[in-house]
């Protein structure tokens, strides 16, 4: 036992908290654990069989579901729409032959062993749920989520869940009163699902595509909407009866068919792994291993029947469905453990006196156990199946497979040149190409849609698993000269090279990889070679680049260039790039154009103004402008979005360069100004209220041009500040005595957050950060400058 501590407060108690999960974490890492059994230990350790430090057992629940919640979302966010219509099917069948088998076997098992009645009933439907948290945060980790068999298992969870919701309801009628009648519970659910299925769909149609692209503007608003409102249809879904899960996953789909799925997807998973721990911690920490103890020996042969029964009678199923040994293997091991809420399910049948705190107990143990076991079997599924698959062959059909779509592996017509796996963007362009030059291209891809969509087209495909060991031996290896992996996944790429070492073939290997040394076949062989699709995408750029007549455009512009400095660059030649152009021409001082507009570049070609074709945004355009040579920046190019990283490209280049920046709209002024633009100019806002200026107050703008643009006067108007400790701070203006001391007139005050204030009165009181518009002489404004700091 070790020695309890009470810790002072809230704050406290989830530091040591995090501090206890990250270690634990680092050791399970050290030790080659999954970091979810370190976190589990760590629940134990500071829970009340350890140092007993969770007392906010109630604000941990409450961030352990937000991390389940989120997990669902991204999960449904993710889900493509063409995947509802062709798995439907397919995860009911799968789903419900998976929970009445397993409730079956899992009934006879319990009262084999001698389990009462009530307490078999309720063990069998706990053995027959699995954890959608353990099983989708393993599978996204492993980014296995889009893979067959990870289709299948969410299909399955998702059976699952409904079963779990309608047997609580039945639960919830068994000890409730004459109107909580089962079937009108039911019928009322469904009424409520309905309802909620259709406000879903009215957000979709009309309110998203409204709001979403407005969001858009601010990434941080995007993800933020994101989050609330898979909160909030979590929170809804449990109000009606249904679980939080389902409405997060619900949250997602609604979101999977806009563009800004990935976006948001990506954004939110280390907000979504943060709040995850506090479920593996909540887990653990719910332990008490003096009451557990006792029901350890009757949950051993339970937990086997899980990690081994349930995952045989999975691979039975799906071999009755048509499917490969392995992809039944993979949705087996998927399964292989108690869900979270077969928790909840035992703990109200206790509370509603059917079973006993043994029995509890008892399922408490076995998800401990399967969970643990679990994790280890789903995360090193590929390497116990390269050791099971000899003696897995009753799981596997000798006629045409499910995942094949209905295209035997047998292929027919001309010799395949060449096979392709993954059909992506990429590996679909490596197949266009190929078959342009007169290849004959076999592709491979583990997702049957595609393959269906491919073969629709009249176009050779093939569903595989490339981390299938068996899966070589059926290709047409014998007549092919290249075999080319697009995708670029390491992991990958290593077991299909092995594979085809192991089938004998001795031809062509090209695999992908985002970086070329990250693969390594082990051998000097020249046949074998790696793709980077980015970096060879970028050679072909530059050499389309440099063809002949812009290289010698370029070359003569460059120097140009080069020879200018001290000079303005212009990003961007629309009409107020163009009047810019003008204007800072009359007045003979020196700029280059940045532009990437097929339709500008003739037009600066014409007039001789020295330009750089490229983006803006990128360092070597700016750099080819003479950025470090530069005096400013001028940032008006078409969005508010791009002048952004415009400027905050042009300011990582120059720290020193004076930059302004056009903003379209007026929200986006202070993100330009976080940018690092030195000025934000409004163009529709400024010349509006300067028209209105010229009619209405025709002197005094003469006077202000005459101030500001002429040359016959020194008078300048200039922006002064209290600063932050300040010996001059909480004095009132005339105390001051600004035009005495150095002849400077105040024209307007504006202290932090509040409104300016036009020719403020003698006893306006002056704090620190007060803003102060002065006229004067430049040496004038200097020194008032230094009264304000208290230098004078």
């Amino acid at each position: 036992m070790l020695p309890q501590i009470a810790l002072p407060d809230l704050f406290s108690e989830l530091v040591a908290l995090l501090v206890v999960s990250a270690a634990a974490g680092a050791a399970a890492i050290r030790l080659r654990q999954p970091v979810l059994v370190g976190f589990i230990i760590a629940g134990i350790i500071v829970g009340p069989s350890g140092l007993n430090w969770v007392r906010a057992a109630d604000q941990i629940h409450v961030m352990a579901e937000m991390g389940l919640t989120l997990l669902l979302f991204v999960v449904g966010l993710k889900l493509d729409p063409r995947l509802i219509r062709s798995m439907g099917s397919v995860a009911l069948t799968a789903g419900g032959w998976q929970v009445v088998l397993t409730a079956l076997a899992s009934l006879g098992l319990s009262l084999v062993l001698g389990i009462a009645s009530p307490s078999a009933l309720y063990a069998a439907l706990a053995l027959t749920l699995s954890s959608t948290i353990i099983i989708i945060k393993l599978l996204s980790d492993k980014r296995e989520m889009d893979s067959l068999h990870g289709r299948i298992t969410l299909g399955i969870l998702i059976v699952q869940d409904v079963v779990v919701i309608l047997a609580m309801i039945g639960l919830s009628a068994s000890v409730g009163g004459a109107s909580d009648h089962p079937m009108m519970q039911v019928l009322g659910l469904l009424a409520r699902g309905a309802a909620l299925l259709a406000g879903i769909a009215l957000m979709v149609l009309i309110v998203f595509p409204r709001v979403l692209p407005l969001l858009a503007r601010s990434t941080e608003l995007l993800v933020l909407a994101g989050i609330v409102w898979a909160l909030l249809l979590a929170a809804l879904a449990g109000h009606l009866g249904f679980s939080i899960e389902v409405g997060a996953f619900l949250a997602g789909v609604a979101l999977a068919s806009t563009e800004y799925r990935e976006s948001m997807a990506a954004r939110l998973i280390s907000v979504r792994d943060f709040l995850l721990l506090f479920f593996f911690v909540e887990l653990g920490s719910s332990v008490d291993l003096k009451v557990l103890g006792a029901q350890v020996l009757p949950a051993i042969p339970l937990s086997l029947f899980v990690l081994v029964g349930k995952p045989l009678l999975v691979m039975l199923i799906m071999r009755v469905m048509g499917y490969r040994a392995r992809t039944g293997f993979m949705t087996g091991l998927a399964v292989s453990q108690i869900s979270e809420f077969s928790l909840i399910l035992v703990a109200m049948g206790a509370k509603a006196g059917h079973i006993t705190a043994d029995a509890v107990g008892m399922v408490t143990v076995v998800a401990l156990i399967t969970i643990s076991i679990s994790s280890y079997l789903i995360l090193y599924s590929h390497e116990l199946y390269e050791c099971l698959s000899p003696h897995l062959h009753l799981f596997e059909r000798k006629t045409a497979h499910r995942e094949d779509g209905g295209v035997p592996m047998e292929l027919h017509g001309p010799p395949v040149d060449v096979v392709v796996f993954g059909l992506g963007r990429y590996g679909t362009g490596i197949v266009d190409h190929l078959e342009a030059r007169g290849r004959t291209v076999l592709g491979v891809d583990f997702d049957p849609q595609v393959v269906k969509e491919w073969n629709a087209r009249g176009r050779l495909a093939v569903y595989g698993d490339g981390e299938d060991p068996e899966f070589a031996t059926m290709l047409p290896l014998s007549s092919a000269r290249w075999v080319v992996s697009s995708v670029r996944d390491p992991r990958v790429n290593r077991y299909i090279v092995h594979a085809l070492r192991h089938a004998g073939f001795s031809g062509n290997i090209a695999v992908a990889a985002d970086q070329r040394d990250t693969i390594e076949f082990g051998d000097d062989d020249s046949s074998r070679i790696v793709l980077a699709p980015f970096e060879d995408a970028a050679k072909q750029a530059v050499d389309l680049l440099m063809e002949a007549e812009e290289r010698i455009a370029r070359e003569a512009m460059q120097k140009l260039i080069h020879a200018i400095s001290e000079h303005y660059i212009i990003c961007g030649f629309g009409r107020m790039g163009q009047q810019i152009c003008k204007d800072l021409a009359r007045q003979g001082v020196a700029h280059v154009v940045v532009e990437d507009n097929p339709e500008q570049l003739p037009r600066l070609r014409e007039k001789a103004i020295p330009h750089v074709e490229g983006k803006a945004t990128d360092d070597e355009t700016l750099l080819a402008a003479g950025i470090q040579r530069a005096k400013g920046l001028i940032a008006v190019a078409a969005s508010d979005q791009e002048n952004v990283f415009i400027v905050l490209t042009a300011r990582g280049l120059n720290p020193d360069l004076f930059i302004v920046a056009r903003s379209i709209l007026e929200e986006n002024e202070v993100k330009l100004r976080r940018a690092g633009a030195d000025r934000v100019i409004s163009p529709y806002i400024l010349g509006g209220r300067r028209i209105a200026a010229v009619i209405t107050r025709r002197g005094v703008m003469d006077f202000l041009d005459l101030v500001l643009h002429g040359d016959e006067v020194e008078t300048d108007i200039a922006h002064l500040v209290v600063p932050q400790g300040s010996p001059r701070a909480n004095t009132a203006l005339a105390e001051l005595e600004l035009w005495r001391q150095c002849g400077v007139t105040v024209l307007a005050t504006q202290d932090p957050g509040c409104p300016l204030v036009a020719n403020p009165s003698p006893d306006t009181l002056l704090r620190e950060g007060t803003e102060l518009i002065a006229m004067g002489t430049p040496a004038q404004l200097h020194r008032a400058q230094r009264i304000l700091s208290g230098a004078l």
